[in-house]
């Protein structure tokens, strides 16, 4: 099939999945959250800075002084429908329990504990069934995947008379291999993007 060329802009719908690395770690991988969004939900997308600082010389000229690349991260509105993680509940992702509760009513105590995500933000000019679903080989894509990412911030709020959750990713820019966390990928339609990640932190 022909494919159907770049869109003037990538607006309004798009998918993401999250998927939260293992808890306790060696207990099996982590299984996918799908959640459909409005573009318009995602607020921030920091992609960091590659800062420079321009040093005076005595003759008037400058020298360039690069700095480290800043941490990455995102920030979304998300409406968490419950507790538990297996209903689009949000406080477990942010407080993991050694022994999370499945059992109504579901309990979730603040913890000290962190985990990594993996993260997929995916538009199309047809949208698949999730962000880790494939997008036909004619349509054309633009998908970001976050490896090592933690959810750093989970704030409640019930501003628009709705209760909804500002949650707030962050990552290195790079793992203690300089390997990047961090890719965005696109395609026209002539060729079919990649298979996403599977895991929280590896591509």
């Amino acid at each position: 099939m022909t494919a159907v060329g770049l869109p003037e802009a990538w607006k309004e719908f798009c998918l993401i999945s999250i998927i939260p690395e293992a808890f306790p770690a060696g207990a099996g991988g982590g299984t996918a959250i799908s959640f459909e969004g409005l573009t318009e939900n995602i607020t921030a997308l920091d992609w960091g800075e590659k800062a420079i600082e321009a040093i005076p010389l005595t003759n008037g000229g400058r020298i360039v002084k690069p700095s480290p690349m800043g941490e990455e991260g995102i920030t979304m509105k998300m409406y968490p429908t419950d507790a538990a993680i297996t209903a689009n509940g949000l406080v477990q992702l942010f407080h993991p329990q050694t022994t999370a509760d499945a059992t109504q009513p579901i309990v979730v105590n603040n913890s000290i504990y962190r985990r990594r995500f993996g993260i997929i933000i995916l538009w199309a000019s047809t949208l698949p069934a999730t962000a880790t679903t494939l997008p036909a080989t004619n349509d054309s894509a633009y998908r970001i995947q976050v490896i090592n990412a933690y959810m750093t911030g989970y704030k409640l709020n019930y501003d628009d008379k709705m209760l909804s959750a500002e949650v707030t990713f962050k990552w290195g820019p790079f793992n203690k291999s300089a390997v990047g966390n961090k890719r965005e990928e696109s395609t026209d339609g002539g060729t079919q993007l990649a298979a996403s990640i599977t895991t929280a932190t590896s591509f």
